[in-house]
């Protein structure tokens, strides 16, 4: 994927280099350091390699999440490879509940994640942290959008201690992982990642998990995929079909005029 980006900004005369001699933690900072975005670009290419997909399917990981949500289980249509590079305030993810980025109509059922660094991950080095208890009450609370380099929504510290009922000085934990481990949450738990002060790119996922019995929740924009049943345990997933939908596309088309009037 690293090598793709940097042939196109090559061709394109967007850097003088291809970077050959970096290793995969250190050449998306030199394509960014000539080409200030690229690692964004890669972010928003929504590539999802065949090795990835067979780590959304993997047979430990359906049967950790079928003692959640049940035998019925579906990959949940929002998921991301996040390249964070040192010292990038625009891939810094701030406070949050992924509910915030759902539709209403999924607001009452679980939608378990997990992220899953690519090497060991700690609070210097782009690492999360969570909110101990703030999803006890069952609320989405409310959230902000596009304030200061990013484009997240934004959840205040004071409104979590105003809605979910968390005090912001002792309930904030840190959760180093290993790599090899991953982090297990759900779509109301408060998270965020830290900024990456190191000198390698932190590479991680985000996948996702639902009932295909429950709404998808994401706007109507993709459908999720199915991946395991109660009457036919696992069964072979559609990606072609599943990856056919462009979702950053939909939504741009579907949303830009609407946040561009919101933002003028």
């Amino acid at each position: 994927m690293v090598d793709d980006l940097a042939k196109e900004l090559y061709e394109a005369g967007k850097i003088t280099k291809l970077h050959d001699e970096c290793s995969l933690f250190q050449k998306l900072t030199e394509l960014d350091k000539e080409f200030p975005g690229a690692a964004v670009l890669l972010f928003k290419k929504g590539i999802l390699p065949k090795a990835f997909r067979d780590l959304w399917v993997n047979q430990r990981m359906l049967n950790v999440i079928e003692e959640i949500i049940g035998p019925d289980i579906a990959g949940h249509p929002v998921w991301n490879l996040r390249p964070k590079i040192p010292k990038n305030d625009m891939l810094i993810v701030p406070w949050h509940q992924d509910s915030a980025y759902f539709s209403r109509d999924s607001y009452d059922h679980m939608v378990p994640t997990a992220w899953i660094p690519l090497l060991d991950t700690n609070e210097f080095n782009g690492g999360m942290q969570v909110v101990k208890g703030g999803h006890c009450l069952g609320k989405v609370a409310k959230h902000t959008c596009c304030s200061g380099k990013h484009w997240y929504v934004t959840l205040e510290e004071e409104e979590m201690e105003k809605t979910l009922g968390r005090n912001m000085k002792e309930d904030i934990v840190n959760t180093p992982v290993p790599y090899g481990g991953f982090l297990l949450f759900h779509n109301l738990t408060p998270h965020r990642s830290l900024s990456n002060m190191s000198n390698d790119v932190r590479w991680s996922m985000d996948l996702r998990w639902c009932s295909p019995h429950q709404a998808w929740g994401f706007h109507n924009i993709a459908e999720g995929i199915l991946f395991r049943t109660a009457e036919n345990g696992n069964i072979e997933p559609d990606w072609k079909k599943f990856l056919s939908v462009n979702r950053k596309e939909i939504w741009q088309k579907r949303h830009y005029k609407e946040v561009a009037i919101a933002l003028e």
